[in-house]
């Protein structure tokens, strides 16, 4: 059984992941063309990269109800959304590329989830590229992320951002699939033992733990005289 990553709501933060059983049909990313529903969701399988051209990872939304604005600069406002006086916070938010052997597609990652797959927070992401105006480390997390297939979730978005209209594609959670790969001496084991299956991590709010399969025991068999 596969553990997915998803949060329950887009002000919940990366602690707030809740860990779900799936087990639901997946499409090519070529027939993502065909979903034109912005009231369901689909699952892809593929490799999930960052694009090359420039990015901020942050957008700024009001502490109070998290709308979004089109501001780059923490600051104090007065909220169009809930009419309070609040300061403006970063919110994770970015580009993914899903890739598979059809083709390759582009959505968008935000909040907990994004942070995740980055192993930075928000207010880290705003002093790196909003403070610092410098690069954000892209190509590191490409290395990081190179060589796994993850299940993914998929959406419609059915409402704009300051960034993006209506009808762009949202990550709404993602699954880092087993890795598969063989003992150095496969002689030395069966048939049914030679691929080993390494388990997925479980997230929790303390430090992730990985459980591995113990491996087959190499000692020999003590012979027995009559």
């Amino acid at each position: 059984m596969l553990i997915k990553y998803t949060v329950k709501s887009p002000a919940e933060s990366a602690s707030s992941l809740n860990l779900v059983a799936i087990d639901d049909e997946i499409l090519s990313v070529s027939a993502i063309a065909t979903q034109t529903s912005t009231a369901e969701s689909f699952y892809v399988e593929g490799e999930i990269s960052l694009p090359g051209h420039f990015q901020r990872f942050y957008l700024l939304g009001c502490s109070e109800c998290n709308h979004l604005v089109r501001s780059k600069i923490k600051r104090e406002i007065q909220c169009i959304n809930c009419r309070l006086s609040r300061m403006l916070i970063p919110r994770c938010h970015f580009e993914v590329e899903i890739t598979d052997e059809t083709g390759t597609i582009t959505a968008t990652m935000s909040e907990g989830l994004g942070e995740r797959i980055l192993s930075m927070t928000a207010e880290q992401i705003y002093d790196i590229t909003g403070v610092k105006n410098e690069l954000f480390p892209a190509a590191h997390n490409n290395q990081l992320l190179a060589d796994k297939l993850f299940r993914v979730q998929l959406q419609w978005s059915s409402s704009r951002t300051p960034d993006k209209n209506a009808g762009s594609l949202v990550l709404l959670s993602y699954t880092e699939k087993p890795t598969m790969f063989l003992p150095e001496d496969s002689t030395s084991v069966s048939g049914a033992d030679r691929i080993m299956e390494e388990e997925p991590i479980l997230v929790t709010d303390a430090k992730a733990t990985k459980k591995q399969k113990r491996e087959p025991s190499t000692l020999p068999k003590r012979l027995r005289y009559g």
